[in-house]
């Protein structure tokens, strides 16, 4: 391949980027690269969820891997010179010729690593996977390649049939074992075609092993976000009215309408959000962050109130805290949730501190 000695670098490069940004907005999580062989050919075979599935992918990885893409974006400037550098093979999906089978055959001959979906484009039915086809089970058989199973997990989720963007969510990707094909099993399939079908049917059985249980999982997560929420709580909607009612126990009489009477109308605000979301039975993701999110703007408009405009903080702190606190809340939520109540205990905590000290003034 004559562009065997710039593939590397272009994928190391786009490997660490594609890392960084899926950490910091998926969680990427890979398992199991250590199945992949190190040198020699092979082929990566995976489920398709999403458009970023060659990315998920290949960022455990220390090979560049070659795939099979829709030609259509090889017409763009910026992302079809990117796909070239890679050696991305473009290819018809609807009229997939001859041609783009022969290239991968050559890619597989040259000891590279070929990434295929079997699927044939993304995921588009109920089930786990579009009906597969052979390509990948005759790569194998031609080339004596093995097959490396990937399952890519949270696809789905992050990124619907549909939608213009992909949203924030855990991506797991799992390499399993090898599927080798022997040399004998390879000379009886030119009699035998059948031989196809137990190929396909054993890499399928790889990647469904994680992905079924994920995708019953997800089924589980859409039945709770539909039924009835659970009313508000008392150590996380409840805060905001506790430390209020604090403050007006802890502050002297006079400080009260300096410190403490700027906060009511906010927490009026708070308390007829969760009144309305009550009375209308609110359900769905738009409710899980409203919860999530009510606590903490209640605090940031306490603090306004208390203290003043912000250039009376110490902004850059307040404001490197805002940022890291929504992105833990936005793209670490299940961990987040475990720490909620904590969090938010700390800072209606430091804001009565500071209401207390300043009413000592």
């Amino acid at each position: 391949m004559g562009k065997g000695r710039i593939a590397p670098l272009v994928h190391e490069g786009l490997r660490l980027a594609a890392r960084w940004l899926f950490t910091v907005f998926h969680d990427i999580r890979v398992h199991g690269a250590e199945h992949v062989p190190e040198g020699g050919a092979a082929i990566i075979a995976a489920n398709h969820p999403t458009y970023l599935d060659p990315a998920f992918l290949m960022v455990g990885l220390g090979r560049p891997v070659r795939f099979m893409a829709w030609e259509k974006p090889f017409r763009l400037p910026l992302l079809g010179v990117m796909m070239r550098a890679y050696g991305a093979i473009p290819v018809n999906m609807k009229k997939p010729g001859r041609a783009s089978f022969e290239a991968a055959v050559k890619v597989l001959r040259g000891g590279e690593l070929f990434g295929i979906f079997p699927e044939g484009g993304r995921t588009k039915t109920a089930e786990p996977m579009n009906p597969v086809k052979s390509g990948v089970a005759r790569l194998a058989l031609i080339t004596g390649a093995p097959i490396v199973p990937a399952t890519i997990v949270g696809g789905r989720r992050v990124w619907r049939r549909g939608e213009l963007f992909p949203k924030p969510g855990p991506i797991t990707v799992y390499f399993h074992p090898p599927l080798r094909v022997e040399a004998g099993e390879r000379a009886r399939w030119r009699r035998d075609r059948t031989l196809e079908r137990q190929v396909i049917d054993g890499v399928l059985a790889r990647i469904h092993k994680k992905l079924v249980p994920s995708l019953r999982r997800d089924k589980r997560v859409d039945r709770i976000l539909a039924a009835a929420p659970q009313p508000p709580t008392l150590w996380v909607e409840g805060l905001p009215f506790i430390f209020l009612a604090a403050a007006w126990l802890l502050l002297p009489a006079e400080a009260w309408p300096r410190l403490g009477a700027p906060n009511v109308p906010w927490l009026a605000g708070s308390a007829a959000l969760l009144g309305l979301e009550l009375a209308v039975e609110w359900r769905g993701k738009g409710l899980k962050w409203v919860r999530q999110v009510l606590p903490w703007v209640t605090l940031a408009a306490f603090t306004w109130s208390s203290f003043g405009s912000p250039n009376k903080w110490n902004l850059p702190l307040e404001s490197a805290f805002l940022i890291a606190l929504g992105w833990f809340t936005f793209f670490r939520f299940p961990a987040y949730r475990k720490v909620r109540t904590p969090l938010l205990l700390a800072g209606y905590g430091a804001w009565l501190a500071e209401v207390v000290t300043r009413s000592r003034l």
